[in-house]
């Protein structure tokens, strides 16, 4: 994926931007070569948002406070996701992966409410807290789709 640079009948410049929206190379195209073209779809339009926030994107990772004050277990992380109201990615040992909000916390089972790696409100799941195989706190994906909310929630606020 890139930006047109420059072009002629035979040849196409562009600057690469790889998925993480990091500018990669700068990449000469045969027009022969060239068979499909694809622009402002869901996917490119996520790269691109990316692109544009690389410093909120990729900052600095700070570590909550209590992860060095506290035995770790998973329960313990999920009752702090949801006490501090923070995004996180789950992925279960039965394959499924979801990114939200703990909404409610039991001994046995969390609900939260989902969303698509776009912004697009994906739902409630409930599943067990035993089946929580890997807790991700912060990462890229996370605070792209953070931005993405709060950004919404903006436009939702001022209109």
């Amino acid at each position: 994926m890139g930006y047109v640079l420059s072009f002629s009948d035979e040849v196409a410049v562009l600057r690469i931007i790889n998925r993480d929206g990091m500018p990669t190379a700068i990449q000469s195209y045969n027009m022969a070569d060239v068979f499909q073209i694809d622009y402002d779809d869901q996917y490119i339009r996520h790269i691109e948002f990316k692109a544009d926030n690389l410093d909120k994107v990729y900052a600095g990772l700070k570590s909550p406070a209590f992860l060095e004050q506290e035995y770790l277990t998973i329960p313990l992380l999920l009752e702090r996701a949801h006490e501090q109201g923070q995004l996180v990615n789950v992925y279960t040992q039965i394959g499924m992966d979801y990114s939200g909000y703990v909404r409610r916390l039991t001994a046995e089972q969390v609900l939260m409410e989902c969303y698509t790696e776009y912004g697009a409100n994906d739902g409630l799941v409930v599943f067990r807290i035993e089946d929580v195989q890997n807790f991700i706190w912060s990462n890229e994906d996370t605070r792209v789709l953070e931005l993405r909310l709060s950004r919404q929630r903006s436009n939702t606020d001022g209109e």
